[in-house]
């Protein structure tokens, strides 16, 4: 069987891959440790961007909402300093088992290499919308997440993930056939924007 990953859902994948959907699991809790690391430029960065998604956030299409909000919160991170992984968007990735066939092209990843994304080790992708009739953004993102278990030749690894569903952010983490997903993460609320970026810096930490 073969399936892309924008067609994946949740409950299939938890089927095929035997996993298990956990209210409370140690790697996402230590995902969501929040370490305050704002200093004032970077305070008033994330003031503008709220301010910003709060007057468009109804209007913004996804592209406009990756552009004009994911993209400059990602910059203010900053994952170019590093050499142990980097930033790539828009790459294909793809993994075969005896039963079934993953591939998709992933919004945006974190991986070894510069040139060509090798070991994956987080996921980000956005919505504009609520779920639709065709997408289902939690299967997506674990697609994505189980197909790097096998590129990585370690299930025992844990691969984390992020999906937003227009001014909603959601944390998720993987490790062998246990996986959770955090509760949702209200980017129009300041102190909650500011706790996205803090997730965000730790991504960084449990990378290195």
């Amino acid at each position: 069987m073969k399936k892309t990953f924008e067609h994946c859902l949740w409950e299939e994948l938890t089927k095929w891959f035997g996993l298990e959907r956990l209210k409370v699991f140690a790697p996402l809790e230590s995902l969501l440790q929040i370490t305050n690391n704002l200093n004032e430029t970077v305070g008033k960065s994330l003031e503008q961007l709220n301010g910003l998604l709060i007057d468009n956030f109804m209007d913004w299409n996804e592209d406009e909402l990756k552009m004009q909000f994911i993209s400059p919160l990602l910059f203010l991170v900053n994952y170019h300093d590093s050499p142990k992984y980097h930033p790539f968007s828009q790459r294909t990735l793809k993994m075969q088992t005896p039963e079934i066939e993953l591939s998709g092209t992933i919004d945006w990843m974190l991986a070894t290499g510069k040139q060509i994304p090798t070991k994956p080790f987080f996921f980000l992708h956005e919505y504009k919308k609520e779920k639709g009739t065709d997408n289902d953004p939690v299967g997506q993102v674990l697609a994505a997440m189980l197909t790097a278990q096998q590129l990585n030749e370690d299930t025992t690894a844990i691969v984390y993930g992020a999906y937003v569903v227009g001014k909603d952010w959601y944390f998720m983490a993987l490790q062998g056939k246990q996986y959770a997903i955090s509760f949702p993460y209200n980017a129009m609320e300041m102190n909650k924007l500011e706790n996205i970026y803090n997730i965000l810096v730790r991504v960084k930490a449990l990378i290195q």
